[in-house]
């Protein structure tokens, strides 16, 4: 390991550096705050030109002009983008928040979309609508209203006018009340966060087990057929038996298709050679039972309701993974927007082989089933909402060379204690929202768990191992998912959220390159154990909107990295985060009486640990790096950006960093064994609902004010 040498060339040199940088930068931020007067308020940008925060979940909808969020944007003194909102609520409670003044600055000015001359309406669904044009208006001069019907998927809307007369009229119409902006920054909003989903993941757990026992209750119907090879296939059976009596069928396919539905087909030990068609609710039940196919096409293909396939082993897939002429050239769309985008996913990943292939099925069960497969292990498509329990699928060994164990289509889907093996994904979603994935095991495949325009998921306690690309991966702009207890390991990225009001927490991530992505923004990440991986966590969002507080970095390369864009403060209040080597040395610690350290009330120290820096973050690997931690030009330095929002772009603070870990236990177990490590979150969630029952905002959760920048001197500024 190398050491500093502190009375060295190379230490004075960093020192005189240092202090030379302080000056150069104190010397850059008085010039930054001397604003002129006299200059007017920016003009407002076009909104696909801001950097965007609020209500994502409706944004095909927006975009194809079917539905309307009203949309604000703000200019920040140091921020160098504007900010646009989804949603008035949005802007309102980032406008007085200690956070976001500290890390973008003072708000300069703000615009709302005014829908004066836009005929705005709400519809059936409590949607707003809009045939007309809107505007930008000052936020000041702006009337609101506040109470009607429009709703978004975050809550109640408020929808701003221009004039008073208009918003009269739409009071008349949809009801609510006429408010000025006096009135709406003192109102408080009842709106989904982050911390509603956090609430919301035991329920979530607690319905996907209601839904696994009803499943598996429906399977459980009365025996109807049998398969009997020796009986001959074009006899009919004996005339004699009774109409509820165990008839005898050649193959399977003659069994389903003899079936009375809401029966069960019996398939005894042995090979069976047969691809076949499912089109009445059956229970298809294997004992013992190996079906292959001819190595062409689906195995199973199921065009009914409630079917039920429970205790078969299938193999004998085709090898078609999509129809790539679809991808190519979807039929009368245009490749850039979303529907040519559903379209070529649904026509094209829609269409490859599987063992089993269920179109327009809700309600299918797959239960103690194993498959191996050259495309797709099951694939679900147009609403085939599923029960996959139990299930084992085994891919081709390249993923290049095969496909998803699941790939679900517009469908939802509830697995637990599945295993799937080599292919491309694991699991790949698309539209499926409201799924749930927990207690399954995911190994060497392209990405475990791959989510596409899907919200409201719960991601619980799976095991993922040596993916090519990533761990659990989500893109596009989904909302409300929760990924909860799972343990990843050796993968490039191990979690790479996206969207808006994730919530992330219990995580156990260990040897990776990357181990946590905060891409998801307006997002809560807590009690994660983030241990030796190349990178712990790295922040990629441009807007610093999310709660990371209360996890705990150990053994990583580096702890955090920051991309483009202003500080990111990594607490919640005087609750930060476990950064090993932080407080190694007694010479980091403030000292009270007795030259004991000094504690806070909630077991922190009165240091802030930048765990971007270049100094703090060799803490846990070179000791030498404490003492140049506490020099005077570094610590200068540091209070310095910790200070100002313009002085610190893309770096990293904890403000309140904590001496021990929060979860020791998991962590000896996690950095030990290479066996699953899971928290034990479902309690502590329940706890913590009971104990935050009125949070309403991931940045208000046992806060307190933290150095707050000052007003500039500007006009065009909302008061």
């Amino acid at each position: 390991m190398s050491r500093i040498d502190l009375s060295g060339d190379g230490a004075r040199l960093l020192r005189h550096f240092a202090w030379s940088t302080v000056a150069l930068i104190t010397v850059l931020v008085v010039a930054a705050f001397v604003v002129d007067v006299g200059v007017a308020a920016p003009d407002p940008v076009a909104y696909d030109r801001t950097a965007e925060l609020g209500v994502s979940a409706e944004t095909d909808d927006v975009m194809a002009g079917r539905r309307e969020i009203p949309k604000a944007q703000v200019f920040y003194s140091q921020f160098q983008y504007v900010v646009g909102y989804a949603g008035i609520e949005t802007m309102v409670s980032d406008l007085d928040d200690s956070y976001t003044r500290r890390q973008l600055g003072y708000p300069t000015a703000a615009y709302v979309q005014t829908y004066d001359d836009a005929a705005p309406s709400v519809d059936d669904r409590g949607r707003l609508t809009a045939t007309g044009s809107t505007t930008w208006t000052p936020a000041d001069e702006a009337v609101y209203v506040i109470g009607s019907d429009a709703r978004t998927t975050a809550g109640e809307t408020v929808v701003p006018f221009a004039d008073r007369d208009a918003a009269d009229s739409f009071v008349t119409a949809e009801g609510g009340t006429v408010s000025t902006w006096t009135t709406l920054r003192e109102r408080r909003f009842e709106v989904d966060t982050a911390a509603t989903v956090r609430e919301a993941v035991p329920e979530r757990w607690t319905r996907a087990t209601e839904r696994i026992d009803r499943a598996t209750a429906r399977t459980d119907r009365p025996v109807s057929v049998v398969v009997d090879r020796e009986t001959d296939a074009n006899h009919e059976a004996d005339a004699n038996h009774e109409a509820d009596s165990i008839r005898r069928a050649g193959s399977i396919q003659e069994a389903v298709d003899v079936a009375p539905p809401n029966t069960t087909v019996v398939v005894p030990e042995g090979t069976y050679e047969e691809r076949i068609r499912i089109e009445k609710p059956i229970t298809l039940t294997g004992r013992g039972a190996r079906l292959r196919g001819n190595g062409t096409e689906s195995v199973i293909t199921v065009r009914s309701a409630n079917v039920s396939i429970t205790g078969i082993r299938i193999s004998g897939t085709g090898n078609r993974t999509r129809d790539d002429e679809a991808i190519s050239q979807p039929p009368g769309s245009d490749a850039d927007d979303d529907a040519a985008w559903d379209e070529l996913i649904r026509t094209g990943y829609g269409y490859g082989d599987a063992g089993i292939l269920a179109d327009d099925s809700p309600g299918l069960v797959v239960t103690n089933t194993t498959i191996e497969t050259n495309a797709s292990g099951i694939l679900l498509r147009e609403g085939s909402d599923a029960v996959i329990r139990n299930v084992r699928v085994t891919g081709t060994e390249g993923w290049e060379n095969g496909f998803m164990g699941v790939t679900a289509l517009n469908s939802r889907i509830t697995v637990a204690g599945s295993t799937f093996t080599g292919g491309r994904d694991g699991i790949y979603l698309h539209r499926g929202d409201g799924s749930v994935i927990r207690n399954s095991t995911f190994r060497e495949t392209r990405y475990g768990i791959h989510l596409m325009y899907t919200s409201d998921t719960l991601l619980a306690d799976n095991v993922i191992r040596d993916q090519e690309f990533g761990g659990i991966t989500v893109m596009t702009r989904p909302e409300g998912n929760a990924i909860v207890g799972n343990d990843i390991r050796r993968t490039p990225t191990a979690i790479q959220p996206s969207g808006i009001r994730s919530y992330v927490g219990y995580n156990t991530l260990v040897n990776n390159e990357l181990g946590l992505s905060t891409s998801a923004r307006e997002s809560v990440y807590e009690y994660n154990v983030i241990a030796d991986n190349g990178m712990g966590a790295r922040s990629t969002t441009v807007i610093p909107s999310s709660l990371i507080a209360r996890n705990d970095f150990v053994g990583n390369d580096r702890h955090a990295s920051a991309g483009s864009g202003p500080l990111r403060i990594w607490a919640d209040g005087d609750h930060g985060n476990y950064w090993e080597g932080a407080y190694e040395s007694p010479s980091l610690w403030l000292t009270g009486p007795n030259g004991a350290p000094a504690r806070t009330s909630s077991g922190t120290f009165d240091r802030t640990y930048r765990p971007s820096s270049p100094v703090d973050a060799t803490l846990h690997r070179n000791p030498a790096a404490t003492t140049l931690a506490e020099s005077p030009s570094v610590r200068a330095l540091a209070a310095l950006r910790g200070s100002v929002p313009g002085a610190r772009t893309g770096s990293v603070i904890d403000p309140a960093p904590v001496r021990t870990p929060h979860a020791p236990d998991r962590i000896a177990r996690a950095t030990d064994s290479s066996g699953p490590t899971h928290a034990a979150w479902r309690q502590d969630l329940l706890n913590e609902s009971r104990n935050d029952a009125n949070s309403t905002t991931t940045r208000r959760m046992d806060t307190k004010p933290i150095m707050e920048t000052q007003p500039m001197a500007t006009t065009g500024v909302p008061q």
